[in-house]
């Protein structure tokens, strides 16, 4: 179980890394800071935004094959499998979609997988962590705060 938490925290916080990144980026765009836009090619910034993107796409498969292993053709986890294949094919192809004036509609997109992927991954966790707890017959604390209260 820990081993799980650890793969999911690690998949949100490099997720979340690579969405920061992403509207920093935007953000430089939107304001037309070209000081920054060109710091941000001097670090190498997208080469970066992508290696997070795949480690959090990397922990998404694996939580995916836990979910499908522990659950016994599990939706979520196929899903989640699909997704983190999906995820940086999309990532990688998005500059090549829908160019020009309306190219702000597959960024939007592309923040919405992110976004997605991180919902799956919190999803994925919670679900194993539920279905471990009820296997070894154990409550959460916030029951029985609960219970307590009442």
């Amino acid at each position: 179980m820990k081993t799980v938490r650890l793969i999911s925290l690690m998949a949100r916080i490099a997720l979340m890394v690579t969405m920061g990144l992403g509207l920093f980026y935007w953000i430089a765009l939107l304001f037309s800071w070209s000081w920054l836009l060109v710091l941000l090619v001097r670090i190498d910034f997208p080469n970066i935004h992508e290696l997070f993107g795949t480690i959090g796409a990397i922990g998404l498969l694996i939580l995916g094959g836990i979910t499908v292993w522990t659950h016994r053709n599990s939706l979520l986890g196929v899903g989640g499998i699909s997704y983190a294949l999906l995820m940086p094919a999309f990532g990688m192809t998005q500059t090549l979609i829908l160019t020009g004036n309306l190219h702000w509609l597959i960024r939007i997109a592309h923040l919405l997988v992110g976004i997605g992927a991180m919902a799956l991954v919190q999803a994925m966790e919670k679900r194993y962590r539920l279905r471990r707890q009820a296997i070894s017959g154990e409550t959460s604390p916030q029951t029985t705060t609960f219970q307590a209260t009442r």
